[in-house]
């Protein structure tokens, strides 16, 4: 008796792992592993979903009209062109799914995002990797790898797990050489993050062009990790294609309307901005005077190299970590062993890893 045979490019696929959540044994855990707000969602956002549950015998809206129209009306954006899903990896996926197959590639950063490769292989198609100089993306490396198999290009800015960032005029560049049938995904999930004045968004990019999409998400700032709610911003055939691919009510009831109840609570956001600008400068100050190397970062989120001068590795430093009951990214899982992302946490949790780390130096 033959068993069903599942697609041949799936055999090598491996699941996508997020950051670990529980340690045994230890009462307190402080979770600076997945860049979630440390603040948790806002007054507002706790109350909009208690009078959501109100509603969850009944199925959302599938075009997710409300909400489109809140986040139309916020950023000043065409309301037709804008898609939801659940978070905005099911949109990642997606767009793959809708524009790749087995004999194309798609091109990615050195030191990428894990949905990226995940959602490409998925499809079928072949991964390839730019490289990056001192974790920056580098548009130049991206176009040399152009050819005619190339039919998406995925970029996250400001770049997860390295922090950074690519200037507003390399990526018009970018787009600009780039051949238009070639999707180009911008992934913005940190964008609300980002402090300085050269940073601008890219949605006047998707307006002037038809193969640019820009990617959001409620997980970061807003503090809505676990509803799953994310966006984006796309050309209208684009827009079609993801609508028919969409499985329906991809976004839950509860869902739609607390991500709602997030934007008006702007203070929110604000509050939580600040306190991030303020602890990533203090965290990077403290980490590098205990001998780490830290890499500047735009996001949630400091990446540090356990260089081998140190006499310890990566893995040494997060065990320690956990017995104190701080967990923070290994990142082996991005073949980077010799480092680790932490999130920036409450101020309780960012002086424990200080003052734990400063014990563990001893």
């Amino acid at each position: 008796m033959k068993n069903p045979i599942p697609n041949s490019h799936l055999s090598d696929l491996k699941s996508y792992k997020g950051g670990e959540s529980k340690l045994s044994g230890i009462d307190t855990i402080f979770k600076l592993s997945s860049n979630e707000n440390p603040f948790g969602p806002s007054k507002l956002v706790i109350e909009s979903y208690n009078e959501a549950i109100n509603d969850i015998t009944v199925y959302p809206d599938p075009s997710n009209n409300e909400l489109i129209k809140k986040l139309s009306d916020f950023y000043s954006l065409n309301f037709e062109r804008i898609v939801c899903g659940c978070g905005s990896d099911e949109l990642l996926h997606l767009l793959a799914r809708a524009y790749l197959s087995g004999n194309d590639e798609a091109i990615v950063s050195e030191n990428c995002f894990a949905v990226y490769p995940l959602a490409i292989k998925a499809s079928g198609a072949r991964v390839v990797r730019a490289k990056e100089i001192n974790f920056k993306t580098q548009i130049n490396s991206i176009l040399d790898l152009v050819n005619n198999a190339t039919k998406m290009v995925f970029l996250a800015n400001p770049n997860n797990p390295t922090g950074s960032i690519i200037s507003y005029e390399d990526i018009l560049e970018l787009q600009k050489k780039l051949p238009s049938n070639i999707l180009l995904v911008l992934d913005e999930a940190y964008a609300e993050y980002v402090k300085g004045e050269n940073y601008k968004n890219y949605f006047d990019l998707v307006d002037n062009n038809h193969n640019v999409v820009v990617t959001r998400t409620f997980s970061k700032v807003y503090g809505l990790a676990g509803l799953r709610v994310g966006w984006a911003y796309c050309p209208p055939e684009v827009v079609e294609i993801l609508n028919r691919l969409r499985i329906p009510f991809s976004v839950n009831s509860s869902a739609q309307r607390v991500a709602i109840a997030a934007l008006d609570d702007q203070n929110h956001v604000t509050k939580s901005v600040r306190h991030n600008t303020l602890w990533l400068s203090k965290m990077e100050e403290e980490l590098k005077s205990l001998g780490f190397s830290v890499f500047p970062s735009n996001c949630n989120f400091l990446l540090i190299e356990v260089t081998s001068d140190l006499g310890f590795n990566a893995n040494d430093v997060y065990e320690f970590l956990c017995s104190e009951g701080i967990i923070v990214r290994q990142m082996n899982e991005y073949n980077l062993p010799n480092y680790l992302r932490i999130t920036i946490g409450t101020e309780k949790a960012n002086k424990l890893i200080i003052s734990s780390l400063r014990e563990f130096m001893k």
